[in-house]
C-alpha cells in the first residue's frame, strides 16, 4: 500500500512537470470579454464550435484571445484580427490563430476577435454588432498599451472575407475618443492606424457584395441609403488609415470589385494603400495556398509594414 502511494506521488510529480513544459503543452491564451456588462447566462456563453474550431452562430459573447509577441522579439505594434464566416460563422483556426501565431514571429501583438453575429438586420442603435465590437477591441488594446507593451499608435486590423469587412467598416466609420467620457475606454479613439484586408467583402452595393453576407448583416432588402453607408469604398475620407489588400482574381465567391474599388479609393484620397492579386488561390485561402502564388502575402505584407514603419527595420 506505502509503496502503491509512492509511486502514486512520483508518477504524479512526473505529469505536473510535463504539463508544465512549453514543449508537451502551451499555456491557454488569456480572453478578455468586450462587454463585460453584457448580462449573459453562463450556458448561453459557451459558443457552438464544429469539429474543424469554427464558430457556429449565435455568437452572443465578444472576446478578445490575446496573442502577445515574445518578449525579446516584440516591435510595440498590434493588430485586431477578425476571422471570417460570411456573418453566420467565424473561422477562428485558420483566419485567427494562424495569421495570430505567423505575425508573433515577426513581432506583432495579436487579439483575435470574436465578434457577436448578425441577425440579418441592424440592431435599434443603426451600428452593426461586429463594428460595436471592432471598435471596442481597438479601445481595449490601447487602454492596455503600457501594459501590453505596445505604441497606441501602431494599432491595426485585420479582416479576412467578411472578417474583411467589419475591418474596414472599423476604418472608414471610426469614432474619435472622448476625453471627458465617464468609461476610460470611451476616451481612446476606435480609428485603426492600419488595415491589413484579405479577399474581403467590402461593398453591400448590388452586384459587387457578397450576397450571404450582405444579408446576414443587413437583410434582404435593406434601403439604398442603408448599403451605401455600409460599403467601405463610398466613405473613404483622407483619415481613412492606410491599407494592405489581397486577394486571388480565381475567387469563387467575393467578386474582386471589392478589393480593387476600395484600394482605387484610398489612392484617390491619397492614403498609403499597397493591392496584391495573385491569379489562383481561390477564397479562404488564409495564410495562403500551397501551390499558389498566395503563399506569398505574409511577408508582402510584413514588407509593407516595415516600410510604413510600422515595424522596424529587419536586422542585418
Amino acid at each position: 500500500m506505502a509503496l502503491a502511494k509512492q509511486v502514486t506521488k512520483v508518477l504524479g510529480a512526473v505529469l505536473l512537470g510535463l504539463l508544465l513544459s512549453h514543449n508537451v503543452l502551451e499555456a491557454a491564451p488569456r480572453i478578455i470579454p468586450i462587454w463585460p456588462q453584457l448580462n449573459i447566462p453562463i450556458s448561453q456563453r459557451q459558443p457552438k464550435i464544429n469539429r474543424i474550431g469554427v464558430l457556429l452562430a449565435p455568437v452572443r459573447w465578444p472576446e478578445l484571445t490575446c496573442y502577445p509577441a515574445p518578449a525579446n522579439n516584440n516591435s510595440g505594434t498590434a493588430v485586431v484580427i477578425c476571422p471570417g464566416g460570411g456573418y453566420v460563422s467565424e473561422w477562428v483556426p485558420p483566419e485567427g490563430v494562424a495569421p495570430a501565431k505567423w505575425f508573433n514571429h515577426i513581432g506583432v501583438n495579436c487579439y483575435i476577435l470574436r465578434y457577436r453575429l448578425p441577425d440579418g438586420k441592424l440592431p435599434p442603435s443603426g451600428v452593426p454588432w461586429p463594428l460595436q465590437d471592432v471598435r471596442r477591441a481597438v479601445q481595449i488594446v490601447r487602454a492596455h498599451a503600457k501594459q501590453w507593451h505596445i505604441n497606441p499608435h501602431h494599432v491595426g486590423v485585420m479582416g479576412f472575407s467578411a472578417g474583411g469587412s467589419v475591418a474596414s467598416l472599423a476604418g472608414v466609420h471610426w469614432l474619435p475618443g472622448n476625453p471627458n467620457a465617464t468609461n476610460p475606454l470611451d476616451r481612446f479613439s476606435t480609428r485603426p492606424n492600419f488595415l491589413v484586408l484579405c479577399y474581403p467583402v467590402i461593398s453591400m452595393m448590388p452586384g459587387i457584395t457578397h450576397p450571404g453576407s450582405h444579408n446576414a448583416l443587413l437583410g434582404l432588402h435593406p434601403p439604398l441609403d442603408v448599403e451605401q453607408y455600409f460599403s467601405s469604398e463610398l466613405n473613404v475620407t483622407a483619415l481613412t488609415p492606410p491599407a494592405f489588400i489581397c486577394f486571388a482574381h480565381d475567387d469563387p465567391l467575393v467578386p474582386t470589385a471589392n478589393s480593387i474599388r476600395f484600394y482605387k479609393a484610398l489612392r484617390r484620397n491619397g492614403i498609403p494603400a499597397e493591392l496584391r492579386m495573385f491569379q489562383r488561390g481561390g477564397h479562404g485561402f488564409g495564410l495562403g495556398r500551397p501551390g499558389t502564388g498566395t503563399v506569398k502575402w505574409p511577408k508582402e505584407c510584413e514588407r509593407w509594414l516595415r516600410k510604413l514603419h510600422f515595424l522596424p527595420a529587419p536586422k542585418r
